[in-house]
């Protein structure tokens, strides 16, 4: 993408200057709409109006009143992502993932770094998440459940975390195709497996909605399970437990809609302690040992109704400023 106009290019920079949310981001758009100026005219604004009428935090203000150049930041990170092997996708791009920008509107990433077969979202999509210490059990049903749903022509979405994130990734795109969808910027982002997964063609993807040096972050950690859950059909999750990715992804899913399917390894195991609170949520839960095929769980997805109160479980405090 080298095309882009020059607030485009603003839009890139800004997205890709580490200390800049989403939050921050579409503050400052939503100012240059009201105003009717152009976001690089925002981004020129001193740092006491950042904070005063944008709304900014002050070290947040200091962060975008720091950039020089934002459009040159854009070219920058345009020049970066083409010699790491990914490009720039923002919201208004024809290929931009459609689930994303219906599920989240204006909260949606602005601009993605991604890598490999980005139209591999455009299709049937089920989300595998669950526990970084998975059972034999849940790791067992997590591969069989991510290799039915490739094979299937599914895109399998999770996280790229340890354990059954990794799972489902590693089958999936061995039978057909997966979603990578990581907490850090994709410059820091490291495949447990890459010569596995780059070595099928067409078979992957790398979704990054952080810049690119962006380190862990807790919040960071929150946005990516809101984005697993939005570009999905369905979400199970394998023993959630009441607090942590697991349950922030569950709860997430049913707060945007999203049918949710929870499995715990074992009725006593302590890892899957926050299934039955899930089920009494709005979650139907599956027999690890009787995982459906896929035309099954399609089935199920399809019968499947939220509940009344999913509009108020929304977890979309997880926004960095």
């Amino acid at each position: 993408m080298t095309d882009l106009s020059h607030d485009a290019l603003c839009l890139v920079g800004l997205c890709a200057t580490d200390g800049v949310g989403p939050a921050t981001v579409a503050r400052l758009r939503a100012a240059a709409r009201v105003d009717g100026v152009p976001l690089a005219r925002v981004l020129e604004l001193p740092l006491q109006r950042l904070e005063s009428e944008i709304g900014l935090t002050a070290a947040t203000a200091a962060t975008v009143a720091s950039l020089p150049d934002a459009a040159a930041a854009g070219r920058g990170a345009l020049e970066w992502a083409a010699g790491a092997g990914y490009r720039v996708c923002i919201a208004t791009a024809a290929d931009y993932p459609t689930r994303l920008g219906a599920c989240l509107g204006e909260s949606a990433p602005a601009v993605l770094f991604v890598a490999g077969d980005l139209s591999l979202l455009g299709g049937p999509c089920v989300a595998v998440v669950g526990s970084r210490r998975p059972s034999p059990t849940a790791a067992e049903a997590a591969r069989g459940l991510a290799r039915r749903q490739a094979a299937a022509g599914f895109t399998v979405v999770s996280g790229a975390a340890r354990g059954i994130d990794r799972i489902a990734h590693a089958a999936a795109v061995q039978a057909g195709g997966t979603a990578l969808v990581p907490a850090v910027g994709v410059a820091r982002f490291r495949w447990p497996a890459p010569g596995q997964a780059r070595g099928q063609p067409g078979g992957w993807c790398v979704v990054g909605q952080f810049p690119p040096n962006a380190p862990w972050r807790a919040a960071q950690a929150l946005m990516r399970n809101r984005t697993v859950a939005a570009l999905s059909d369905a979400v199970v999750a394998f023993e959630p437990r009441d607090c942590g990715g697991t349950w922030h992804t569950s709860n997430t899913a049913l707060a945007l809609g999203r049918p949710l399917f929870v499995v715990s390894g074992s009725r006593h195991d302590a890892k899957g302690r926050g299934l039955s609170r899930l089920v009494r949520l709005g979650a139907i839960a599956l027999d690890p040992g009787r995982m459906p095929d896929a035309e099954e769980l399609a089935q199920l997805t399809a019968q499947y109704r939220p509940p009344r109160s999913a509009a108020q479980l929304g977890l979309f405090d997880g926004q960095e400023p």
